[in-house]
């Protein structure tokens, strides 16, 4: 959920906070929102298919907000430089 909920989550009885964008209990993935579920989603492509696979996908979706470069397709020459700097 949005970070905004997280003063009102903590009141429920039972619900343990956790301030990552995303997190995994078990087979149970959440995440903070939008961008946070992209990058929850190439973890579990990752975890899943193999960083090979997450790194096509997050070279086709062009999305590289914090950092995480998953696979050889950055170093695609055909890359942009802003995807190849990272």
């Amino acid at each position: 959920t949005h970070w905004g909920m997280l003063p009102r989550l903590r009141t429920l009885p039972g619900v343990q906070v956790v301030e990552e964008r995303f997190v995994q209990d078990g087979p149970v993935w959440s995440s903070a929102g939008v961008s946070a579920g992209i990058d929850m989603m190439l973890a579990c492509i990752a975890q899943v298919a193999g960083a090979d696979v997450a790194g096509q996908v997050q070279f086709a979706a062009e999305y590289y907000p914090d950092g995480i470069r998953y696979g050889e397709q950055p170093r695609d020459p055909r890359a942009p430089a802003y995807v190849r700097a990272g």
